[in-house]
């Protein structure tokens, strides 16, 4: 029909996938070999796997991190002409973070481009993340004999996954959690410096002056938080923000 173009499988897989090409990075100028099916002159899946392996260690090079391909589909069959055959890589911002991802191949024969190939891969990305040892109640103080690290396939997981203990030790948990279960950086918070029921002092300044009085939370609360007060002079409730675990600056 005049007006009309024919788009290919797989253009039609990278609409799928919620890219287009205008999405994808820059190859960084790597190039791979390509080893070609003798007998069909063609490219093997297990070729395509190898390939998107390589470049996405390339981009990230961590090495904590494994990356693996599965899955790999190409949409057009390509006959490639006989010698030396290469390729580069363009894959959108995100593969890294790994699920079903649609891939750019710029195949190059003697140095020279013949085609863009696209293709489609599973990505599963492992790295290490800290796992609860045993069952943790609400507003456990964290330890670090509660904690194990393991490897797991992040791509299955939030991107909030804590990957070092050290980033949660001496925090709380904000709810019970299960053994054996990946935290995440939403399920633990900061201790409150004051607690329902400490003695703190109340402390009211300006420039020109300074009150003190002593007090009694009423409320748990951390630095900056405003929290309720009882004035244990005067027996009036009073509003204040938590400047460290012995004072409360009082409103006034």
């Amino acid at each position: 029909m005049k007006g009309w173009r024919s788009i290919s499988g797989g253009m039609i897989a990278l609409v799928f996938c919620g890219l287009t090409l205008a999405a994808y990075g820059g190859t960084g100028h790597l190039t791979y070999p390509i080893k070609i099916d003798p007998k069909t002159g063609t490219i093997p899946p297990e070729e395509i796997r190898r390939i998107l392996e390589s470049h996405l260690l390339q981009m990230n090079r961590d090495a904590r991190v494994r990356f693996e391909v599965k899955e790999p589909r190409v949409y057009e069959k390509i006959v490639l002409p006989p010698g030396q055959v290469s390729c580069e890589v363009s894959l959108p911002g995100g593969a890294h973070r790994g699920g079903y991802v649609a891939a750019i191949l710029r195949l190059l024969s003697q140095g020279k481009e013949v085609r863009p190939l696209r293709v489609t891969a599973r990505v599963d990305v492992y790295a290490d993340v800290v796992v609860t040892r045993q069952y943790l109640k609400k507003h456990h103080e964290i330890r670090e004999a509660d904690l194990q690290v393991l490897n797991r396939n992040i791509s299955l997981l939030p991107s909030d996954v804590v990957t070092e203990a050290k980033e949660i030790v001496g925090k709380r948990t904000r709810f019970s959690i299960n053994g054996n279960e990946v935290l995440r950086t939403g399920m633990v918070e900061e201790p409150p410096l004051i607690k329902k029921g400490d003695r703190v002092l109340l402390l009211v300044e300006s420039p020109f002056f300074r009150i003190t009085a002593m007090g009694e939370s009423k409320e748990e609360g951390r630095r900056g938080e405003r929290v309720k007060l009882l004035n244990l002079s005067s027996k009036r409730e009073v509003y204040g923000r938590v400047l460290d675990s012995n004072t409360v600056e009082v409103d006034f």
